[in-house]
């Protein structure tokens, strides 16, 4: 019920709308109240005496009673019609922008396939919900209570016989509802389970080719698929046992009427346009109650939808604004890390364990260690990707946790290790982070990141559309998309989470000497494992363990002869003394 009462909540808006329709409902059900009235009238008062004006009076009475229903039946039909569509529109839009605030944590768990199905699927359960079974609901109550009084002022004896079964539908009725909506759910969530491999299938679909693994996706969806259709077919076995008892007890009643009330016409104490009232009363009144299972499967169904989407809803974000936030209008850069202990989520070993730090404005930090050494980490802490579990993260030595969030992150340029493009232009993808930018800033931005002759080079430009995830560009191409997306921005800090990763080492080269007077006046974090482009860091963080274990410069941690040098003797040393030797 709680569920239920918060579905019918988002009507709140439309109240008026609401009243309108049920005004037409109730004029739309005293229309077809009043016709087994006028068919007795035509019986009783026309055909059983004679009498043709009591006919063509009768009849010209059915067909304008007829025509008013139809009128008011297309009027409440539209206005619940609208109301399901705003309804569903409403949800999915809070919905999908409820999400846009969740915490990256949320999403280190979530399954896409399993929010996409919250958002169609379950979202259009509650629309066929509020379309068609809201309005039988309140339908069918009020022809039960009108219908069952006009009954028992008409006949009370053949009332209660021809009504005798209706405690055996209504418990029917309401033991399917209960028993049926915990297999809704179950098939809404494999749905989900479903949706969700399919998803994983599309996203990894070069994957899935390059290593010949069609068939067991394959097998994989169709294993999902089979058990969505076996978890649908359970709860189908149930509901499709229960529409026919319905109709069989609903049969029942009308043969009770036509045994007691017949004899009672033979008596003549009933008369034939009483008892055919009496017939077409308890068939109006038995469909209703037929269709209540019906609205009971739709109902279950909007309560399971409901119960999966608000369960996205009250998932508070935990990451957001203070109320008190401080806003800076801009910041000069300084970032600085005080004995910062951080864990993720669903763990129980510290990521980072006493990091501190300072970058001063202007300041190269680089990062550097071996896979799960805490270097992503580290940078995710300074746009508050994540909260420290202890210490601090400071930006202008104000905690990032007291800074309004959106504008924080306004003045941070990130170039993340996984590259992302959107399905549009190149330009709209640079300009991302800044929409209102100039193309004169877009171009600049991509002569720094090295991509502007190729953009160029390409048919239209900056307005060329690249594919699903920027597939129609090579990995180093999307990374130095990647690179000017953050470079518009004008950020104070820049992020590179290893941002040459997928370029050559001579292009890499080329972007580093472009990023050096982009980098000027700005405090940059550097991840990369190719040495050679840390070698002009202010200073170098080396990470093991989520410790730093060593800092400094590049000289100065080469005379250490600690962890770096070993790896500067693996990865450089031998490259620097063959082109000595070329030389």
């Amino acid at each position: 019920m709680r569920i239920l009462l918060r579905i019918l909540g988002y009507l709140g808006p439309y109240k008026r709308r609401v009243v309108l329709a049920y005004i037409a409902l109730a004029i739309g059900v005293g229309m077809q109240l009043l016709t087994p009235r006028l068919v007795e009238y035509v019986i009783d008062r026309g055909l059983t005496r004679p009498n043709y004006h009591a006919v063509t009076v009768g009849s010209l009475a059915i067909i304008i009673v007829g025509a008013t229903l139809g009128i008011f039946t297309y009027t409440r039909s539209y206005i619940f019609q609208y109301l399901a569509e705003r309804v569903s529109y409403d949800v999915r839009n809070e919905l999908y922008q409820h999400m846009q605030r969740l915490s990256f944590s949320f999403f280190d768990t979530a399954h896409t396939g399993q929010l996409m199905s919250r958002a169609t699927e379950d979202v259009n359960s509650i629309r066929r919900f509020l379309m068609m079974s809201l309005r039988s609901i309140v339908q069918s109550l009020g022809m039960l209570i009108v219908i069952t009084t006009i009954l028992l002022l008409t006949d009370w004896k053949l009332a209660l016989i021809s009504m005798s079964v209706m405690p055996v539908l209504v418990f029917t009725a309401l033991y399917f509802g209960k028993t049926i909506r915990p297999k809704f759910l179950a098939v809404q969530q494999q749905f989900g389970v479903m949706t969700n491999v399919m998803q994983e299938n599309l996203s990894g679909a070069r994957v899935v080719r390059a290593f010949a693994r069609e068939e067991d996706e394959n097998r994989k969806f169709d294993r999902e698929l089979w058990t969505l259709n076996e978890t649908y077919m359970n709860t189908v076995r149930q509901y499709s046992f229960y529409f026919p008892l319905m109709t069989f007890l609903s049969s029942a009643g009308i043969t009770l009427i036509l045994w007691y009330g017949g004899r009672q016409v033979i008596n003549g104490s009933l008369s034939l346009g009483r008892l055919t009232a009496f017939y077409l009363y308890l068939t109006m009144l038995s469909q209703p109650i037929r269709m209540l299972g019906w609205v009971v499967n739709s109902a279950a169904r909007a309560i399971a939808s409901g119960e999966r989407i608000f369960g996205v809803l009250d998932t508070r974000p935990k990451i957001d604004s203070p109320e008190d936030a401080v806003v800076l209008s801009s910041i000069k850069g300084l970032v600085e890390f005080r004995d910062v202990y951080f864990r993720y989520d669903e763990t129980t070993e510290d990521a980072l364990t006493d990091i501190s730090f300072v970058a001063e404005p202007g300041m190269r930090i680089a990062l550097i260690g071996g896979t799960g050494s805490g270097k992503s980490t580290i940078t995710a802490l300074i746009p508050r990707f994540y909260d420290v579990r202890s210490g601090s993260v400071t930006v202008d030595g104000i905690d990032v946790r007291r800074l309004k969030l959106d504008v924080l992150r306004d003045q941070i340029g990130i170039v993340l290790q996984d590259t992302f493009l959107f399905s549009m232009s190149i330009g709209e993808n640079i300009a991302y982070g800044k929409p209102d930018a100039t193309r004169e800033q877009i171009i600049a931005a991509a002569k720094a990141a090295m991509i502007h002759d190729h953009i160029a080079s390409l048919p239209d430009g900056y307005d060329t559309v690249v594919g699903e995830r920027g597939v129609s560009l090579s990995g180093g191409q999307k990374q130095r998309v990647a690179i000017a997306r953050a470079l518009v921005m004008d950020p104070k800090i820049l992020i590179l989470d290893d941002a040459t990763s997928s370029v050559d080492t001579e292009t890499e080269y080329e972007i580093q000497q472009a990023l050096q007077s982009a980098m000027r006046g700005r405090t940059t974090l550097v991840i990369a494992h190719r040495l050679l482009s840390l070698k002009s860091a202010d200073e170098i963080l080396v990470l093991d363990s989520g410790r730093i274990v060593e800092r400094g410069t590049h000289q100065s941690l080469l005379e250490r002869e600690g962890a770096y040098a070993r790896i500067y003797d693996l990865q450089l040393k031998d490259q620097e003394e063959l082109a000595a030797v070329a030389d």
